[in-house]
């Protein structure tokens, strides 16, 4: 609940004073002072909400059912140029959220007044009030929307926004109201204009001078001598009666004498050098069958073929686009020294060759027809499995003892799954960059996995090593690269505008 809203000038006076608990006169009087006192003199870097002092906090009962969440316990505020806007609220209300509440209503005073001042909220209170009205009433926050708080006020008071602020100032002087100093029939004497209007705008410094102009209409029956510190809003603060300001026209020189302009000042004698005649200045003309044109860099004129720039679009496409898991795993590939070890292992597990594998053909032959087994004379290959369909079977049999999978295959669909698949059936699995590379293992272009079964008893040891680093990469980190998005990779263009926009936000709040 929000239990008062309070405006206040830069020098302590209320603009606005809103309570919506029952308080005493003398009670509101003291509050104003101890809040102006402690918002005043907390430093620009301080944060926008403060304890409440105990005076409210004790004294404040709400029309509402009383309860421990009805107490007053915090102060939010928030300055702009001379004023300073406060809400006294319980500790159930965020103060984030009241700032924001702050913001609505200034934005909403500044659309009715059109570019709101001070001295708008001195003649313009009635409106204040019916803006204030349409967005808090009995302390609970009713609208939040700018437009419809703006529409509201506007169907109330008409469309004339700022011209009627304008207007009742000019009603002033259009008032029968007796001259400064002068009592009145019942004997009182009025304040004189001075201290009527400039006296409550003594600390206020509005930055244009037309800004100053509008509320001239307030001064019809002022003297120049009133009005003139409007435009000059310096006084002194340590005298009563300031020294009188000359005016600008003594110091214009008189009319009719013209000040002779300034001579140029003359160089040094001798200090000009002589063109020799022999060499002339022969200016290159650029145009079309002229001078030769300069060297320029025309790699952005280049026409590139279409599979170029199909690869380069695609490119900032995987970049630029959200990338799910699944696919996005592929791009955390093994590192080089790990890949190097790899390879080193896999090529001494090469496939046969077609000679190879015709001369130990040849060789089975022989013995067989000689009445030998063939075991005695080649003994079985251990080699390097590949082919997708081939590499699927052994993880499903289990019969895989570690299995390759290329980063860059094309469409991605065919091995998406088989991280997952190898996970399940217990499988150590990496992930290989470049689908050339693991092509030259098997005397292939490409290949998009290949599989190890078994090993040799002399690499058993450096087999084990090698599937131990794997696991710590890909097996024991698959929870955790499961939910990590990919792609999201935005271009120094939309950087620079995300970081023009949060610097904008960020000064904003600061304001």
């Amino acid at each position: 609940m929000i239990n008062a809203v309070l405006v206040f000038n830069n020098t302590g006076q209320p603009r606005l004073t809103k309570f919506y608990t029952q308080l005493d006169t003398q009670i509101q009087q003291k509050l104003i002072k101890q809040i102006y006192d402690l918002v005043s003199q907390r430093p620009a870097s301080a944060c926008n909400f403060l304890p409440l002092p105990p005076l409210l906090s004790q004294g404040a009962s709400s029309k509402a059912a009383s309860g421990p969440s009805d107490a007053p316990t915090q102060i939010t505020y928030r300055t702009y140029a001379t004023l300073s806007f406060i809400m006294i609220s319980t500790s159930t209300e965020s103060p984030l959220a009241l700032i924001d509440l702050i913001q609505v209503f200034v934005e909403a005073l500044d659309r009715l007044f059109q570019n709101v001042c001070e001295l708008d909220l001195i003649f313009g209170y009635e409106t204040m009030h019916a803006t204030l009205s349409e967005m808090i009433i009995g302390g609970v926050v009713v609208e939040t929307s700018t437009d419809k708080i703006v529409a509201g006020v506007k169907a109330q008071e008409g469309s004339r926004g700022k011209r009627m602020a304008v207007d009742a100032a000019s009603s002033v002087g259009q008032l029968s109201i007796p001259g400064p100093g002068q009592p009145d029939e019942s004997g009182m004497a009025y304040p004189s204009t001075q201290s009527l209007f400039i006296g409550s705008m003594e600390n206020y410094h509005p930055t244009s001078l037309i800004v100053r102009a509008r509320y001239l209409l307030a001064f019809k029956s002022a003297s120049p001598s009133d009005i003139l510190p409007l435009f000059v809003p310096s006084f002194s603060q340590h005298s009563a009666h300031p020294a009188p300001r000359p005016s600008p026209i003594d110091n214009m020189p008189p009319k009719g004498k013209k000040v002779a302009a300034a001579p140029f000042p003359q160089g040094k004698a001798g200090a000009k050098k002589t063109k020799n005649p022999l060499f002339e200045s022969r200016s290159r003309n650029f145009g079309i069958g002229q001078d030769v044109q300069p060297k320029r860099n025309l790699s952005r004129f280049v026409k590139w073929p279409e599979y170029v720039r199909l690869q380069r679009q695609k490119k900032i496409l995987n970049m630029r686009l959200k990338v799910p898991p699944a696919i996005a795993q592929f791009s955390n590939t093994l590192d080089r020294n790990t890949a190097a070890q790899t390879f080193k292992l896999l090529n001494k597990y090469r496939p046969e060759s077609k000679a190879e594998k015709k001369e130990r053909l040849h060789k089975e032959a022989t013995a067989v027809a000689e009445g030998k087994k063939k075991e005695d004379v080649s003994k079985k290959p251990y080699a390097v499995k590949y082919g997708l369909n081939h590499v699927v079977g052994l993880v499903e049999n289990k019969k895989a003892s570690l299995v390759l999978i290329a980063h860059d295959v094309d469409p991605i669909e065919l091995v998406v799954f088989l991280p997952a698949l190898c996970r399940k059936m217990g499988v150590p699995y990496a992930i290989i960059k470049g689908k050339a590379r693991l092509g030259t293992v098997v005397h292939k272009k490409t290949a998009a996995v290949v599989a190890l079964t078994e090993v040799r008893s002399e690499d058993n040891s450096e087999f084990s090593k090698l599937v131990s680093a794997i696991k710590e990469g890909y097996s024991d980190k698959y929870e955790e690269n499961r939910r990590h998005w990919g792609g999201g990779i935005m271009g120094a263009k939309a950087n620079d505008r995300q970081e023009k926009k949060r610097k904008a936000i960020e000064s904003a709040i600061k304001i």
